[in-house]
């Protein structure tokens, strides 16, 4: 087998311009504290049966709170909500405080405001190089149709271009 000889900044590089959502995911820990991060890989995955996926840094704190099974919120972050993609990738602060949520009945928080949400179960766990990859059930969804999703590329926020 031919060993890679593509570096890890090389590929990120490359893979960054191809322009993604972001996407804030929550989940309601077993000690009733709201866990929430920002994540830009995520995908649909499966029609039959209805599934997404998306990645976490495997050193990341809030991946123990994304078992299987967890119930997970997933909010597509619309135009104007950088600052919030901005607060949910902090570490040491409140990434809730001042933003406006929504629980949904199974208990993940949702970004009022959002593109577009997901609610549904962790169904598998995968360890993949760096990252978990994390394949989840969807139980709900909806759109927002009046507005359009936040961009990321080149490791940057973007608006939609008129």
């Amino acid at each position: 087998m031919m060993e890679p000889t593509v570096s890890g900044d090389q590929l990120r590089a490359v893979v960054g311009t191809f322009p993604s959502g972001i996407t804030v995911v929550t989940v309601n820990a077993e000690t009733g504290a709201d866990i929430g991060l920002t994540i830009s890989a995520f995908s649909s995955l499966s029609l039959e049966p209805a599934m997404v996926v998306f990645s976490v840094d495997s050193n990341s704190r809030s991946l123990p709170h994304l078992e299987v099974g967890a119930f997970v919120g997933i909010s597509v972050l619309a135009e104007g909500q950088a600052e919030i993609a901005s607060r949910f990738a902090r570490r040491g602060i409140d990434r809730f405080e001042g933003v406006e949520t929504i629980r949904d009945e199974h208990g993940p928080m949702l970004i009022d405001g959002a593109a577009a949400w997901f609610v549904g179960a962790v169904v598998n766990a995968f360890e993949g190089g760096d990252h978990t990859i994390l394949t989840v059930e969807v139980h709900a969804c909806g759109a927002n149709e009046k507005t359009r999703p936040l961009l990321y590329q080149r490791g940057r926020v973007h608006d939609w271009a008129d």
